[in-house]
């Protein structure tokens, strides 16, 4: 009977050991995790891809590459065709190719979807100066300004300082010079105007003032260099005005102004005995 009982036992043994070999160790696995599952793919909004269309055009507007630019602004007026803010760009980009009939059917596209928009208004009003219109010019530019959200109104200030100095009203150009200032006391155009305006006035100091202003704030703008040079030679101080062109044609030899204070330097050099 033990012999049996101990046969028995073996055989069972040997039975679990067969079975382990298998189906494996006989340890209960660990559960792999369920892989994830494939990325959901999201559709892109009309808007969203108007929007992205807007961007690139606004960005070969600013590069003066006004063709590509009409062809994405475009592509955002069809899908998304009552945005004002693009037909506002289109009209911009016509303004700057010269077609004025085309930009203003745009723009007043844009100020019929958004009465309040200022950045149309100032654009409308850039039209109209174009035009030789003064008085719409102005008209707009004040429409630009009643309204109170007006982001950037330094820039309608700006403009109606310019037609006032073309009209001669340079008191009136100054005021609104400086309320620009008032707005923005980093918009650069407005100092300019204003030294220049001061400076044809004789109130020489207080331009050459404005010029080391922006000179300290700005060391790599050119123009301050150029002007103060121009003051300089008309005093008859040639020493610093040789060195304020030489300064200005330093910070961007290649460009535009480099050259006018090249033309300077040369006519200094042939005044000189």
């Amino acid at each position: 009977m033990r012999v049996l009982k101990y046969i028995s036992v073996s055989l069972i043994v040997l039975s679990l050991s067969s079975c382990a070999s298998l189906w494996g160790s006989g340890k209960k696995e660990k559960q792999r995790p369920a892989p994830p599952p494939p990325p959901v793919e999201q559709k892109i909004s009309k808007k969203d891809k108007a929007e992205g269309y807007y961007q690139i055009g606004i960005a070969y507007l600013e590069l003066g590459e006004i063709p590509l630019s009409l062809n994405y602004l475009f592509k955002a007026k069809n899908l998304t065709p009552d945005d004002p803010k693009i037909y506002n760009a289109i009209g911009l980009a016509f303004i700057r190719r010269g077609d004025l009939n085309s930009a203003e059917k745009y723009l007043r596209r844009a100020l019929s979807l958004k009465p309040n928009f200022s950045e149309a208004w100032l654009n409308m009003g850039i039209l109209y100066e174009e035009k030789g219109d003064f008085k719409k010019a102005r008209e707009c530019y004040q429409k630009a300004l009643s309204n109170p959200l007006y982001l950037t109104p330094e820039v309608a200030y700006y403009r109606l300082a310019l037609l006032d100095e073309k009209q001669g009203n340079l008191e009136k150009a100054k005021r609104e010079l400086v309320l620009a200032i008032r707005n923005n006391s980093d918009y650069v155009p407005a100092y300019l105007e204003l030294a220049k305006i001061l400076n044809s006035e004789g109130y020489t100091e207080k331009a050459k003032e404005i010029y080391y202003r922006l000179i300290e704030l700005y060391p790599d703008f050119q123009q301050p260099y150029c002007e103060l040079g121009k003051i300089y030679r008309k005093e008859g101080d040639l020493n610093r005005a040789v060195e304020f062109f030489k300064k200005c044609i330093k910070v961007k030899p290649d460009s535009p102004l480099a050259s006018k204070a090249r033309m300077e330097l040369d006519e200094l050099n042939e005044e000189s005995p």
